[in-house]
């Protein structure tokens, strides 16, 4: 395979495109990079060697228009929309909220204190009403969730840009104050929407909930109906936590998978572990046994069958990693395994067998057909979805573009209109790559 370097060049920076069979299509049409903003919140505030600004939601495409959301450089919440395909960036900042080490950091002590060590991203989500979701600023911190005023995205033209479309920072979904908040996450699949938020404690102890959104309310709004992984079980240290892959939402059934960590150290990791639910409340394991019940009964590191390939503690088995359902239902998670490299689980919708194979390392996100693709900072590649069939680099990019953050994918995207968007920082520099992978 050769590579021919395209014309696109971004403060020197350039990208290069693969020439084999499998990624012809990629041409100097089918990528582009735009400029969101030269605002980015600069590196030195943050802890050395932290990789943060962007994570899950940081992109999001609703209706043609695609959305940014980061922390700039006064401290503040910026978000950003362009109008797809190729339409200018619009900024703006809401001024009310700024990142500070003083103030109301939740109950978690010392450890919620802390400013800048890559936990407390800027998430985003919309609702299929149109309504903008925003959540930020937590390590085992109080609640800090905002919305769009009005269904700003579900008719972007009619509404001008301004801060003014945004109500309040909330410490609650329309219930009580919720404290000891880390990683939310917001998922859809164009017509269902969900929140998960990690409660109750911090590494190595803690519990997973997650919450239903439709009609403007958030069902259940509390957490004690809105847990479903519980931190407390009958073996080990008696405590451990969820690091859940986010939820993917596929066709109505939710699709969770996620390692367990026994402790603050990660040496602890271990187990890949799967749960799915047709209706967000009755969860069934991989054998399609019922195992739980939201705000009831609930999955914990013990539950039969949840466990879909064990793992042992104290192997280079990490959380992190990224977990796609492709067109025919298929799971797939990519993670570092225990031996250090990245390695691929799949489970087939039919068998419901789990099976794996080494990796590269990068993110994953599903195409609208028979492609799954890894996304790294570097470079953009492609499997077929059946199988383990061979990795082609299609495109690559320069890393510079993402030198300062940690890289953010647009998940929603590519069901849409057949483009891949990452968002990445370099100085203050926050930009956009766009590929072309498949038609509309």
């Amino acid at each position: 395979m050769t590579m021919k370097r395209i014309g696109h060049a971004l403060y020197g920076l350039y990208i290069v495109v693969a020439s084999s069979s499998l990624a012809s299509q990629l041409t100097d049409e089918n990528i582009s990079i735009s400029v969101v903003a030269q605002n980015g919140m600069p590196k030195h505030i943050v802890k050395l060697g932290s990789r943060w600004n962007f994570g899950y939601g940081s992109l999001w495409t609703h209706k043609g228009w695609q959305y940014a959301a980061y922390w700039d450089d006064a401290k503040q919440v910026s978000i950003a929309r362009r109008e797809l395909p190729s339409g200018d960036w619009s900024v703006v900042s809401l001024p009310d909220y700024q990142r500070t080490e003083s103030g109301d950091r939740g109950k978690g002590g010392r450890k919620s204190r802390g400013f800048g060590d890559g936990h407390e991203k800027v998430v985003m989500g919309i609702s299929p009403d149109g309504i903008i979701h925003l959540s930020f600023d937590h390590h085992l911190s109080t609640l800090r969730y905002r919305t769009s005023l009005e269904p700003v995205a579900n008719n972007p033209a009619a509404y001008e840009w301004t801060a003014d479309l945004f109500g309040p920072v909330q410490d609650n979904l329309g219930g009580h104050k919720i404290t000891f908040v880390t990683y939310p996450s917001f998922s859809t699949d164009g017509e269902h929407f969900a929140l998960y938020l990690r409660l109750g404690g911090g590494s190595g102890s803690a519990n997973s909930h997650f919450f239903a959104y439709k009609d403007g309310k958030w069902s259940p709004n509390t957490e004690k109906n809105s847990q479903l992984i519980d931190k407390r079980w009958s073996g080990g240290n008696g405590t451990v936590n969820a690091y859940p892959h986010v939820m993917v939402i596929h066709n109505g059934r939710r699709h969770l998978t996620w390692c367990w960590r026994d402790t603050p150290d990660s040496s602890t990791c271990h187990d890949l572990c799967y749960a799915y639910s047709d209706d967000g409340i009755t969860w069934k394991n991989s054998r399609g046994d019922v195992v739980a019940e939201k705000g009831k009964r609930f999955i914990a590191a013990d539950t039969p069958g949840i466990a879909v390939w064990d793992i042992p503690p104290g192997t280079r088995f990490l959380n992190g990693g990224s977990m796609a359902v492709d067109a025919d239902g298929r799971v797939h998670v990519l993670m570092r395994g225990e031996d250090g490299p990245y390695v691929h689980f799949q489970r087939d919708p039919t068998s419901w067998e789990w099976t794996r194979k080494k990796s590269a390392s990068g993110k994953l996100i599903a195409g609208k057909g028979r492609y799954l693709y890894i996304i790294s900072n570097r470079e953009l590649m492609r499997t077929l979805t059946k199988g383990f069939g061979k990795i082609e680099t299609i495109a690559s990019v320069n890393d510079e573009l993402f030198k300062d953050s940690s890289m953010g994918i647009d998940r929603t995207r590519v069901q849409q209109d057949g483009w891949i968007s990452v968002i990445g920082q370099s100085g203050k520099t926050v930009s956009v790559v766009d590929y072309q992978v498949e038609n509309r």
